[in-house]
């Protein structure tokens, strides 16, 4: 470990476990959503060990981290979230990529294509960000000259099993679909899994599971973890009894305090309301983070750990077991999944128990 930058510790077997899982909770294909960097944890890396683990289909966000992507997996369905595809459908011809049309322009372009190249189609069932209406996919159907690959959209409430939108949701999707007659169809990401083989349909865009994230209504979950996070321990003193720690004075010492300090702040990605709310481990000793969390820096309370444990260099966990991501999510009042994104674009990455035949990506 450096001595000077947290560490983002990503388990690329748990990512390939991960897929297994979902793959044999279902009779749909798994697609693995690599969009954002993989959510920060790094593409190739990423993409390249789930292609080990025997995925075969991937969504990314844009043209780039397709291109990035079709150099490594020269064989793989690769789908793009936002195409400009009517602007310039080229590149998705000769590299195979397979666009995700989000409006009726793209759609058109795409379906009247003289190349009858494969594509997609988002269709707006209740998300209400973009995508085909009910009006848009009967143009479609009137002029398209072959079949879309995939008719896809997406759940707004798929994590709470009793919405009344997944029903809504459901029967629109399904009624747009015979009108458009797709080959697949897609509603669901990770946590349509587990509201019945119904919403399942071909494929199933996994993300936030493949990534270690808990799925609110699955417990036990039979999901791993995927990342650790380290930060190294730079410096230690002394306070006295009442005295405030760090910026605007929100921690006051209640009695003598050994104060530690972690190179990791909120220019590394950790989330500066998790100030006053988590503990970190030294060891098998927890030690909670005291004081705001400042751009480089965090302060820790080392007082309840034994002093041969306190020393500047040594390697502190602040996500592990003790503490996943979804707890420091929790504890900071957002989603797992913008801490994942912010981590992985701010720390160092390494990656651990990289399956043979894996594509790693470079330490940040």
């Amino acid at each position: 470990m450096s001595s000077s930058e947290p560490e983002l510790e990503i388990d690329l077997c748990a990512i390939g476990w991960n897929f297994r899982v979902l793959t044999a909770l279902t009779a749909a294909t798994v697609s693995a959503v690599v969009k954002s960097d993989a959510y920060g944890l790094g593409l190739e890396a990423v993409a390249g060990g789930l292609a080990v683990a025997g995925c075969r289909s991937y969504f990314v966000a844009d043209l780039s981290e397709a291109e990035k992507l079709r150099r490594i997996l020269p064989r793989a369905a690769i789908y793009v979230l936002a195409p400009d595809y009517a602007a310039d459908p080229t590149p998705y011809h000769e590299r195979r990529l397979v666009p995700v049309c989000n409006s009726l322009e793209d759609a058109t372009c795409a379906a009247l294509s003289a190349e009858r190249a494969s594509y997609a189609v988002n269709l707006e069932t209740g998300f209400h960000r973009f995508g085909l209406t009910f009006d848009d996919v009967r143009r479609l159907a009137q002029t398209q000259t072959h079949f879309p690959t995939v008719a896809l959209s997406h759940l707004a409430c798929a994590e709470t099993r009793e919405a009344a939108t997944n029903a809504l949701q459901w029967n629109r999707f399904v009624s747009m679909c015979e009108i458009l007659r797709p080959r697949g169809r897609s509603l669901g990401a990770s946590a349509a899994i587990w509201l019945g083989r119904r919403f399942h349909f071909d494929i199933i865009r996994a993300g936030s599971a493949l990534y270690g994230l808990k799925m609110p209504t699955v417990d036990p979950s039979p999901i791993r973890p995927v990342v650790r996070l380290r930060a190294p321990l730079v410096a230690v003193q002394t306070a006295c009894a009442r005295e405030a720690v760090g910026y605007g004075a929100t921690f006051t010492t209640s009695r003598v305090t050994r104060i530690g300090t972690l190179a990791l702040g909120y220019s590394h990605g950790f989330p500066f309301a998790a100030a006053n709310r988590i503990s970190v481990n030294i060891g098998p000793h927890q030690a909670p983070l005291i004081g705001r969390v400042a751009m480089e820096y965090v302060t820790v309370d080392l007082t309840d750990v034994p002093e041969s444990l306190c020393r500047p260099g040594i390697g502190v966990e602040v996500i592990g077991p003790h503490l996943l991501i979804d707890d420091l999510a929790r504890a900071a009042q957002t989603n797992p999944q913008e801490i994942l994104l912010r981590l992985g674009a701010g720390c160092r990455r390494r990656y651990a128990n990289s399956p043979v035949g894996a594509v790693e990506d470079q330490d940040r």
